[in-house]
């Protein structure tokens, strides 16, 4: 394993374990994850976006890793959305896990994976940014929300309507359309700039970590192991299985092969738990598969990386 990619591991695990002992003691308020979500979604992330992709190596083999990646993403939805309906689970429950089955932690933890493995240059962490910024973020804001909506029950106290101009107009995606602008266009970041965005971004690996650690609950996986087992293994299991076989089947191979795979290989995204409580889903159980992906993942994700070689 990198040097590199140990760090990030070890970083995860001791994030996961200050932010679950700030939860139990109380030194940060409830909503601290929240806040936290914010800074790395508004700040921290699109200076990092505009810092990798504004001039990154881009090819037509990215187009190929977004089928990749999404092969594995339909395949995690429609299997997750399927164990819920076959174990006669509340539709509500259903819609829950095809949704946070269906959407991966592409930019919270795929991003900065693919940096710490491929560094900030080359088509690595390009790949990875536009997975997240189109694969995950664009369509969990149009057919995701849609599917939410339509699976949610609309009178329980969570459900509220989110607008999805307002979702999709953000600092980060107005982050990656500049970052693409100023690439396609050959214009040069001024190198203090660019010094300054960097050193802003690479907080957000360590951000990252510790609000999941604020986030983790554990509490939601008491009394739905079962159900919650099945789903995990569809997300972290099959859809890699359906990306990989995607990758293979398009020719893909190298850091933008690898980088389709892995994005898929995350886990469940946060954001994805927190829409379908939005829209009347079964908050509880896709807290729950957000919680059990999170943490099995730290035993997954080495294992893909080994399995790809690039370990």
């Amino acid at each position: 394993m990198t040097p590199a990619l140990s760090g990030l591991l070890l970083t995860l695990v001791l994030a996961l374990g200050v932010g679950v002992i700030l939860r139990r003691t109380g030194r940060l308020p409830a909503d601290a994850a929240t806040v936290l979500n914010r800074v790395i979604i508004d700040v921290t992330l699109p200076a990092l976006v505009i810092a990798v992709l504004c001039d990154a190596e881009l090819d037509r083999a990215i187009l190929g890793a977004l089928a990749a990646t999404l092969a594995g993403q339909v395949v995690g939805f429609a299997g997750g959305y399927g164990v819920a309906r076959a174990l006669g689970l509340p539709r509500a429950t259903q819609g829950a896990a095809g949704l946070v089955a269906g959407f991966a932690n592409t930019g919270f933890l795929g991003v900065p994976v693919a940096i710490a493995l491929f560094g900030n240059r080359g088509l690595g962490p390009s790949t990875a940014i536009l997975i997240d910024s189109f694969n995950t973020t664009t369509l969990l804001w149009t057919s995701g929300l849609l599917f939410a909506r339509r699976m949610g029950d609309s009178t329980s106290p969570n459900a509220r309507p989110r607008s999805i101009t307002a979702a999709l107009v953000t600092p980060l995606s107005i982050a990656v359309l500049l970052a693409l602008g100023l690439n396609l266009a050959h214009l040069t970041v001024p190198s203090l700039f660019r010094t300054a965005l960097e050193r802003i971004g690479a907080a957000t690996t360590a951000l990252v970590f510790l609000s999941l650690g604020l986030s983790l609950d554990v509490r939601a996986l008491k009394g739905r192991v079962p159900a919650l087992a099945l789903v995990t293994s569809v997300k972290l299991v099959a859809a890699p299985l359906a990306a990989f076989a995607a990758a293979r089947a398009l020719g893909l191979h190298g850091p933008v092969g690898s980088v389709a795979i892995l994005q898929a290989a995350m886990p469940t995204a946060m954001l994805s738990a927190i829409l379908a409580a939005e829209a009347g889903c079964d908050a509880s159980f896709a807290a729950g598969v957000a919680v059990a992906t999170t943490l099995v993942s730290l035993v997954t994700m080495p294992l893909v990386i080994r399995l790809l070689g690039l370990g």
